[in-house]
């Protein structure tokens, strides 16, 4: 029963949690982050360009990136922090007890652990540089609903990559942006 549930938890290419496990945590944290009145970040992490990784080097390869760009951000945060395979090359990072500035951090730790990053090609031909776009929101700071924070990082997220991606961006609401 316990390994069913592992395996109902855990994306089996890169060994983290899975979108619905990082939801249903996500929630629970934000419910304690509400008790203890305490924030609660999260950082959306997309690969740079990863379609293209896929075209022209294969599948094999484009698993091999997944697999170290997983061990990569597992290495460069804490251990009381969460990340999960939120789909294809998106990620997400659950950061209890962490406001937004103290994201951008971490966000930019991850960041920089990913442009070092050297991904085995298989062939005598190295891979290109990998890099990373981030988006940082924060309860509450950025909404009250897990929708809303995960919205707002998206948000970010595609601000930095509309921005030349390789960044963090935190997210900043419409109306604070234009006033």
């Amino acid at each position: 029963m316990q390994t069913m549930r592992e395996q109902a938890n855990i994306d089996p290419l890169t060994g983290l949690y899975n979108r619905r496990f990082c939801e249903d945590y996500a929630r629970k944290l934000m419910a304690m982050a509400r008790r203890k009145e305490t924030p609660l970040g999260f950082i959306m992490m997309d690969l740079d360009h990863f379609k293209s990784f896929n075209d022209i080097y294969g599948h094999e390869v484009g698993d091999r990136i997944l697999r170290h760009f997983s061990k990569t951000v597992t290495q460069a945060m804490r251990e009381t922090n969460l990340t999960a395979r939120f789909g294809g090359e998106e990620f997400v990072v659950l950061l209890p007890d962490t406001g937004p500035q103290d994201c951008q951090v971490v966000a930019e730790r991850i960041r920089k652990a990913v442009a070092h990053m050297t991904v085995p090609s298989g062939t005598e031909k190295p891979l290109p540089q990998i890099t990373v776009s981030l988006g940082i929101a924060a309860y509450p700071a950025h909404g009250t609903t897990l929708d809303e924070v995960l919205q707002a990082s998206d948000r970010a997220l595609n601000d930095s990559k509309r921005a030349g991606r390789n960044r963090t961006t935190l997210y900043v609401e419409e109306t604070e942006a234009a006033g």
